[in-house]
């Protein structure tokens, strides 16, 4: 059995309940798109805009799942969007910022939506390899063959709601800025949206540079769209995320909602810096009944008070404390040395592991920038 170099107690969470470590806004180094066969493009070739849904008649949200393009789930495609990116901006010599490329963790947006949320969802398990080169910590998913299987044997019903979410957003989004379209050419892109294949290929991502208390962090999302046409400067600001969920149809529904959907579209929004989050609700049936906007500043206020909530201020000094439990315990060891970082509901703890000498997950483009 594995012994680990280091542990993490998540208990009490009341020494996280202080005033929140400095948090500034995502500044946008650079983005990315993945075309309809998943080839990265440097690009905003996949950038969408929003425009309000129709519900009237209610459209399914389960229309066309036979026909659907799914993305190769057995696929790892590790950090290499992310590193692959931060090597253009370094080739190109495209930075904003001497600094820009350069932080003290690189790693995707999910991944540190899982540390933030860790102390309000104690039963979900996660595992995140890490390697160090410098004074950079690079972060990834550790994909096992077990979520592999998982993925690949999922029921038809949770195939079926994941596609929902899909559906939801080719009927929220249009091609080209909507202030530039005549009433015409709106209908025309929106009965086209309508009726097309969901690609599960296609992405549009953002690379942003942060900073949570001292820990300065480059991060990668996917982005649903845009508001309008994209600005030169923090165009996080006008970005949207696009989700859905099951009717609020009794208070228990309701509850549950705020308890733990809400606090992961908080924390997903809030680093990324998106300011607003579009929730379609449907039915079992999977119609779409209402859309509703909530802004990510709203969200903390929406559960403050109420029993067995989430709190803001505790995800973000949990955080900020597992990434400097990460740079105390990590160290330099080369681009073949690893560890991992797993978090354990049974033993409630964050633990670290050496997994000694390793094939790097950092990639070759990435690696031959490094001395840029």
């Amino acid at each position: 059995m594995r012994t680990p170099i280091a542990r993490l107690g998540i208990h009490p969470l009341s020494k996280y309940r202080q005033a929140c470590p400095q948090f500034k806004e995502p500044r946008e180094i650079i983005s990315f798109s993945y075309d309809e066969t998943r080839q990265m493009r440097m690009d905003n070739h996949q950038l969408k805009y929003y425009y309000p849904p129709r519900i009237d008649p209610m459209p399914s949200l389960f229309a066309g799942f036979e026909q659907q393009i799914c993305r190769d789930s057995t696929k790892n495609e590790h950090i290499d969007g992310l590193l692959n990116a931060l090597a253009y901006v370094r080739t190109k010599n495209e930075a904003a910022e001497p600094n820009d490329t350069r932080a003290d963790f690189v790693m995707y947006r999910g991944m540190l939506t899982r540390i933030f949320v860790t102390p309000f969802s104690l039963r979900d398990a996660w595992s995140m390899n890490i390697a160090r080169v410098g004074a950079t910590i690079y972060v990834e998913d550790n994909v096992t063959d077990e979520m592999i299987a998982d993925r690949s044997g999922s029921s038809e019903q949770h195939r079926r709601l994941m596609y929902s979410g899909y559906k939801f957003e080719t009927l929220c989004m249009v091609d080209e800025p909507p202030e530039t379209l005549s009433r015409e050419q709106l209908d025309e892109q929106l009965a086209k949206q309508a009726c097309e294949v969901v690609n599960t290929h296609s992405e549009y991502c953002t690379v942003f540079r942060t900073q949570l208390g001292p820990h300065s962090i480059i991060s990668g999302a996917e982005v649903d769209c845009i508001d309008r046409a994209k600005p030169h400067e923090f165009p996080n600001r006008s970005y949207r995320e696009l989700k859905t969920s099951r009717c609020l149809d009794s208070e228990k529904a309701r509850n549950s909602f705020e308890r733990f959907k809400l606090l992961k579209f908080w924390a997903q929004s809030f680093i990324a810096g998106i300011p607003v989050v579009t929730v379609g609700f449907r039915d079992d049936e999977g119609r779409l009944k209402e859309v509703q906007d909530i802004r990510t500043q709203d969200m903390p206020r929406m559960v403050r008070g109420k029993p067995r909530m989430w709190e803001a201020n505790v995800c973000m000094n949990f955080a900020n404390q597992v990434l400097q439990f990460i740079k105390d315990n990590v160290t330099d060891g080369g681009l073949d040395a690893q560890y991992r970082i797993e978090y354990s509901p049974e033993e409630a703890q964050v633990q670290i592991y050496s997994l000694g000498k390793r094939p790097s997950f950092l990639t070759a483009e990435y690696i031959k920038s490094l001395s840029k």
